[in-house]
């Protein structure tokens, strides 16, 4: 008699029919998850722990980096994964990471440079954020006129970092508009310090000599605000207008001249050319820079009629 045989191949068939649709089975070695983890100075951090749980089956994985700061995953289910980031004296980072598509052979897939934070790095950067809106806040408050108010609150902003140019710039502009040029020149003084490159605080310390009668000093200022932006019409007008007072015409007059050449039609620097012309006895072009300014002066009636009778006298002058 024949010894029975098994049906060894629909067993085969019917075994692996099950492990096909058996949970936890035919879902492994689907993604090789690699990257690295760095500090905010770009340095790699060796020990940091990382932590992944698949949302929908509570499956759980753990590893720490190496030396060099890498870390990979070999073999990841696909899933959709919620990332934690652990290392002592940092601040825990949570990232999620989606493989969802099943894969008939394993995906390589590099995770973008994981950047921790150090608790005191996030404390300060916080910090920061906080100010910056304080001084936002107390910019409005100077533009709305509330100068009393921003002072005060740049003082505690500046209490806790006495370097922060920009609530300086903010309280130097307070103090500029109650027409405090002492208090408002230390905190410019400072800006220009901390930003060598920044041309408008150079300019606010133009106007504060300027208005503290120290032509010397606003002169040296403003250009170094026009160095650092010749486009900027204000500081060769104020320069031409502290030249013009000390009797310094024709210097006065090429500023007033460049100034025209960025902002063309300035009735105020058309003004002042004419002047500087009067001052050199060329009274028909004085009369002519006069007539250009008078044109835009139009909104103000009584420019208008000072300028009608100075261009009145000038046409007498003419006459004799």
């Amino acid at each position: 008699m024949r010894c029975r045989r098994y049906g060894w191949l629909g067993v085969f068939v019917v075994f692996f029919g099950i492990i096909a649709v058996f949970p936890g089975f035919g879902q492994y070695r689907e993604y090789y998850a690699y990257g690295k983890v760095v500090d905010t100075q770009k340095m790699p951090l060796e020990g940091v722990e990382i932590t992944l749980r698949e949302v929908n089956s509570n499956r759980s994985y753990t590893l720490k980096t190496k030396k060099d700061g890498e870390f990979k995953f070999a073999g990841l289910p696909h899933g959709s994964y919620k990332v934690v980031f652990k290392k002592e004296g940092f601040a825990v980072k949570e990232d999620e990471w989606k493989f969802d598509q099943p894969q008939d052979k394993m995906q390589r897939f590099e995770i973008p440079p994981v950047v921790l934070a150090t608790q005191e790095f996030v404390q300060e950067s916080q910090r920061m954020k906080e100010a910056a809106a304080g001084v936002k806040d107390a910019a409005e408050k100077v533009r709305l006129g509330n100068d009393d108010a921003a002072i005060s609150e740049l003082k505690t902003i500046l209490d806790k970092n006495p370097k922060d140019s920009n609530a300086l710039y903010v309280i130097g502009m307070a103090y500029l508009k109650k027409k405090m040029w002492p208090e408002a020149i230390p905190p410019f003084l400072q800006v220009v310090d901390l930003s060598p490159k920044f041309a408008a605080a150079y300019y606010q310390l133009g106007v504060c000599y300027q208005q503290q009668k120290e032509p010397q000093k606003a002169l040296e200022y403003y250009q170094k605000a026009m160095d650092l932006d010749p486009s900027n019409p204000d500081s060769p007008y104020n320069s031409g207008l502290i030249l013009f007072g000390l009797n310094r015409i024709d210097e006065a007059l090429a500023y007033f001249e460049k100034t025209l050449n960025m902002k063309p039609g300035d009735p105020a620097s058309l003004e002042m050319a004419g002047r500087c012309y009067i001052n050199r006895s060329n009274f028909q072009k004085a009369i002519d820079y006069l007539e250009q300014a008078k044109a835009g002066y139009a909104a103000d009636p009584e420019k208008v009629k000072f300028l009608d009778d100075l261009i009145a006298k000038l046409k007498e002058q003419i006459k004799k």
